[in-house]
C-alpha cells in the first residue's frame, strides 16, 4: 500500500515517517521468527518439559503482542481506508485480537512464564551473593536491608 498510495504529490513510503513504522513492523516480524525458532529448536533438542512450557508460552505472548503492533502500525499506515472491507487490514486487526486472547491469554502466558522460571530458579542450588553474609551488621532481623 506504501509504494501505491500518494500524499502530497508522492507516494507516502518517501516519508520518514512512514518509514519508521514499516521498519518498526519488520523488526518485530523478525524477531518473532527467532523467538518461534528458538523455541522450535530448543523443543527438538529435547528440553525439560518446564522449559518447553516456558519458552512456548514467551513465545505466544510475544508473537501475539508484536501481531498486534504490526496491524496497529499498518492501520495507521493506511489511514481511514483501513478499516473498510477493501483492504484485509481490518480482519487482520480482529484476528491479532483474538491471538491475544484465545487458547490462553497474555495474563495466563504470564502467569506460567514465571511459575516456570521460578520453579527452575528455585530448583537450583544458589550461586549468588549470601544476602544473610551482606546483612551481617543488621542487630536485629527486622534491620536487615538486603537491597
Amino acid at each position: 500500500y506504501s509504494t501505491k498510495r500518494k500524499a502530497f504529490g508522492q507516494v507516502i513510503k518517501k516519508f520518514q515517517a512512514v518509514n519508521f513504522m514499516i521498519a518498526d513492523c519488520i523488526t518485530y516480524l523478525d524477531a518473532v521468527r527467532a523467538i518461534v525458532f528458538n523455541t522450535a529448536k530448543t523443543i527438538d533438542a529435547g528440553a525439560p518439559p518446564a522449559l518447553q512450557r516456558r519458552l512456548v508460552s514467551e513465545s505466544k505472548k510475544f508473537s501475539t503482542k508484536m501481531c498486534w503492533k504490526v496491524v496497529n502500525k499498518s492501520m495507521q499506515i493506511m489511514g481511514g481506508i483501513g478499516y473498510t472491507t477493501v483492504y484485509p487490514i481490518e480482519r487482520f486487526m480482529r484476528d491479532a485480537r483474538l491471538g491475544e486472547i484465545w487458547t490462553g491469554t497474555t495474563e495466563i502466558m504470564n502467569m506460567i512464564i514465571q511459575h516456570e522460571y521460578y520453579k527452575d530458579l528455585l530448583s537450583e542450588k544458589w550461586i549468588g551473593r549470601d544476602v544473610e553474609l551482606d546483612a551481617i551488621d543488621a542487630e536485629h532481623e527486622e534491620e536487615k536491608h538486603f537491597g
